[in-house]
C-alpha cells in the first residue's frame, strides 16, 4: 500500500474556511471553483461541511454516495463524484463521517489511498470547510496547500479570523499560503484600514507575511444568484465580487505548486485519523 501512496501525484489542494458560519463560504468556494474551471483547471469541490452541507444547492446537483457510503463498500472511490451543469465535479463527505475515524487499520489505509488517489485526478481541489476549527478535521487539512480564510469586517468575525489564522500557525501553515478575503462589504474605504491594521497585527504574531489580500463588496446580485441557484461568476460577470473571486483565483495559482510530497501527506493524513 505504502507503494501505491508514494506514487500518487500532487495537485493543488485549497481549503476554503472561516472562523464563524453566515460569511459566505459555500458561495465563495463554490464561484471560487468555477474560476479555475476557467483557467483551464480540472476542478474538484469537496463539501466538508459536515451536517451542513449546501454546496450541492448552489451547484445544483445532489450526490448519491458520501464517503460514508465508500467505507462501508456501498460504492467506489468514483461513484462519490458528481457532475455538475458547470464541469466542476463535486463530492459530499456527508453528515456522518464517523465510521471514518472509529475505521481498523487496514479500512483507514484504504480508504486514504483511494482518497488521495481521487483528489490527485484533479488540477485544483477546493475543500469547503466548516467553520471554526476542530482536531476533526485535520486529517483533511494537512492536505491543503493554500487557506482561503474569509471574514466579515463585523468585530466578532474579525476576532475569529485573526484566532483562526493563530490556529494554522501552530499547525505550521505560514503566512504566503493564506489568502484573507473581506466578505459582503458595504464601506470600502472602512474595511481597507480595517483590514491594514488587521494585517499588520496578525503578520507581528506569525512573524510572515498573509500571502493576499482581497475585498468583495456587497452586491445585490449575489443575494440573486443564490436564490436563482446559480453561480454569479457565470452569470454577472462585470460585478465587483466577480472580479475578486478571479483575482483570488489568479492569486493562489501564481504560487509554486506541488511544495510537498504526496507520501508525507499520506502518512500524516493516517496519522492524524488514528489520532497519533
Amino acid at each position: 500500500m505504502q507503494n501505491q501512496a508514494s506514487s500518487l501525484k500532487s495537485g493543488q489542494i485549497v481549503a476554503v474556511i472561516s472562523g464563524k458560519g453566515g460569511v459566505g463560504k459555500t458561495i465563495l468556494a463554490t464561484n471560487l471553483s468555477a474560476v479555475f474551471l476557467e483557467y483551464g483547471k480540472k476542478t474538484l469541490l469537496l463539501d466538508a461541511d459536515v451536517g451542513f452541507t449546501n454546496a450541492d444547492i448552489l451547484l445544483g446537483s445532489h450526490p448519491k454516495y458520501t464517503l460514508k457510503d465508500f467505507v462501508n463498500h456501498k460504492c467506489s472511490i468514483d461513484d462519490l463524484v458528481t457532475p455538475t451543469k458547470y464541469g466542476i465535479d463535486f463530492v459530499s463527505l456527508g453528515g456522518d463521517v464517523g465510521d471514518i475515524i472509529t475505521a481498523n487499520e487496514i479500512v483507514l489505509r484504504d480508504f486514504a489511498i483511494n482518497f488521495l488517489k481521487l483528489l490527485d485526478s484533479y488540477d485544483i481541489v477546493i475543500m469547503d470547510m466548516p467553520p471554526g476549527f476542530s482536531e476533526f478535521y485535520m486529517p483533511f487539512l494537512s492536505l491543503v496547500q493554500d487557506f482561503v480564510v474569509l471574514t466579515t469586517i463585523e468585530p466578532t468575525s474579525v476576532v475569529n479570523t485573526y484566532t483562526i489564522i493563530k490556529l494554522l500557525t501552530v499547525k505550521g501553515v505560514t503566512g504566503e499560503n493564506i489568502h484573507v478575503v473581506a466578505n459582503m462589504v458595504q464601506d470600502v474605504k472602512d474595511a481597507t484600514k480595517l483590514l491594514e491594521r488587521f494585517i499588520e497585527v496578525t503578520e507581528k504574531f506569525i512573524n510572515s507575511k498573509i500571502s493576499s489580500v482581497t475585498i468583495v463588496k456587497d452586491h445585490p446580485l449575489v443575494l440573486k444568484s443564490v436564490y436563482d441557484r446559480e453561480l454569479f461568476v457565470k452569470k454577472y460577470r462585470n460585478i465587483q465580487p466577480t472580479f475578486s473571486v478571479i483575482r483570488i483565483a489568479s492569486n493562489i495559482l501564481k504560487l509554486s505548486q506541488n511544495t510537498r510530497q504526496r507520501e508525507n501527506l499520506f502518512d500524516k493524513f493516517i496519522k492524524l485519523f488514528r489520532g497519533a
